[in-house]
């Protein structure tokens, strides 16, 4: 790839011109796509991470100074979005499907890992703004107040996200747990 042509589009990118990005979305998409499904291990998110890397790159070009060549660039923007990706996937699984270290009764423990595991299930079937509200709420501890800012969204809307996405879990899981045993805290224990 050749390196001037790049600056060149990264320049008329920088000036306003929103064509010049399609032309560098085409000269590195393979690239990237490769790179990212690598990281991800094949995992079927790498269209998605692959186009996060572009939206990310589109929308810091003006801070671009041209130091390193923009492919060089871009990688490193790949590589720190797969590695975060990584990082909460890794952190949500894990949470998901580790067991408590008690002195229960190995049924009892079963059962529990089982209801956790249908839980995180019902988690990850949700609609991508509702996932992220329940992640950041109950996995993350953050405040609406954080979220909002986090998703540059109001609080309203949060918390709207919030009850929609309870009202969802609490139909998918209406099997595991009784009426009288649903709370908020059901939804990261699965305990009850």
């Amino acid at each position: 790839m050749n390196s001037d042509n790049d600056l060149e589009l990264v320049r008329l990118c920088q000036d306003g011109d929103i064509t010049a990005f399609d032309g560098l979305v085409r000269r590195h998409q393979n690239r990237i796509y490769r790179l990212v499904y690598k990281m991800l291990g094949g995992a079927h998110e790498s269209d998605d991470i692959a186009q996060d890397v572009f939206l990310k790159a589109y929308k810091s070009i003006k801070d671009f100074r041209c130091q390193s060549s923009f492919s060089t660039w871009l990688t490193q923007i790949a590589i720190n979005h797969c590695a975060n990706h990584l990082k909460r996937r890794k952190r949500f699984l894990s949470f998901g499907l580790a067991s408590k270290r008690c002195s229960v009764e190995p049924q009892i423990a079963a059962e529990r890992n089982e209801k956790r595991e249908k839980v995180y299930q019902a988690v990850n079937s949700l609609p991508l703004k509702q996932k992220t509200v329940i992640i950041l709420r109950y996995f993350e501890n953050y405040s609406c107040e954080e979220i909002a800012e986090v998703l540059k969204c109001s609080v309203g809307t949060v918390k709207s996200r919030l009850f929609y996405a309870r009202m969802e879990l609490k139909e998918k899981l209406r099997p595991l747990l009784n009426d009288d045993e649903w709370t908020e805290n059901n939804i990261v224990t699965c305990d009850g």
